[in-house]
């Protein structure tokens, strides 16, 4: 399979009608600022906007160097590499920049799935490729976030995913530096959905969210918890039946420990 990759000539994923873009080197971004003159964020990025929070990292997202502008892109070798210097065009991504964020094993950690449907993987020298099929250790990176409105990538092996000069992108910084920063942007909903009570209540055991609930309300005079005598089996029914809510309020009236019904 690895041979397979090393024959094709690296390139980003092409689709049908899309505009060839002109390439800068890295090393003209510098010039890019120096007017003073200030811009519009959307000119250069759209409806694609700075994620703050990890809870955001999910669905599709772009991985920009903070230094130019540039998205990382997946390539048809499996390499990645740092795609066109970004400019006022409004234009918006080539579908190559655009990566799939999923879930990881911890509540910092991410998975980064390309448009050819494999996951970035990081080696053991630290090289990032998009060859894996599933989920693992390797195909995990843990999200920091900055006050400064950057991120910061760690792989699997404690190094930061990190820019050289020469545009290699790769797990090996041993500390965060200007070369590690990232900015992870999304064109998913600003206004975070917030979880509805019935949504909440299908969450784990009758048992345990009826523990959660008394938890709420009740006076812990004698510091220890009074449950409700009456078995699950009523719970578990009421949830089927749609009707769990009114069940926990008819159990914590009957609690003479409850201070909203004594």
């Amino acid at each position: 399979m690895s041979s397979n990759y090393g024959s094709v000539k690296s390139s980003k994923l092409k689709f049908k009608g899309e505009k060839k873009k002109r390439k800068r080197k890295l090393q003209d971004v510098a010039g890019d600022g120096a007017s003073g003159v200030s811009e519009d964020p959307t000119a250069r990025h759209g409806v694609w906007w700075i994620v703050r929070d990890i809870q955001d990292v999910k669905g599709s997202v772009l991985l920009e160097h903070r230094q130019s502008t540039s998205y990382i892109i997946a390539c048809e070798d499996a390499s990645v590499a740092l795609g066109d210097i970004r400019d006022q065009s409004g234009e918006g991504p080539d579908n190559a920049e655009i990566f799939t964020a999923l879930p990881g094993s911890a509540a910092d950690k991410v998975a980064l799935k390309t448009g050819y449907d494999k996951f970035l993987t990081v080696g053991v020298d630290g090289s990032i490729t998009g060859r894996a099929e599933a989920i693992g250790s390797r195909e995990e990176f843990k999200v920091s976030f900055n006050e400064e409105g950057y991120q910061t990538l760690v792989g699997c092996n404690g190094r930061y995913l990190t820019f050289d000069k020469s545009g290699s992108i790769g797990c090996t910084g041993q500390e965060e530096k200007d070369t590690s920063q990232v900015v992870i942007r999304t064109r998913g909903d600003k206004v975070r959905k917030q979880e509805t009570l019935a949504e909440k209540e299908k969450k784990g055991s009758a048992r345990e969210y009826e523990v959660n609930y008394v938890k709420l309300y009740q006076k812990f005079q004698d510091k220890k918890l009074k449950i409700s005598d009456k078995g699950i089996k009523e719970l578990k029914s009421a949830r089927k039946e749609g009707r769990f809510h009114e069940e926990m309020l008819d159990r914590r009236e009957k609690q003479k420990s409850d201070r909203y019904c004594m």
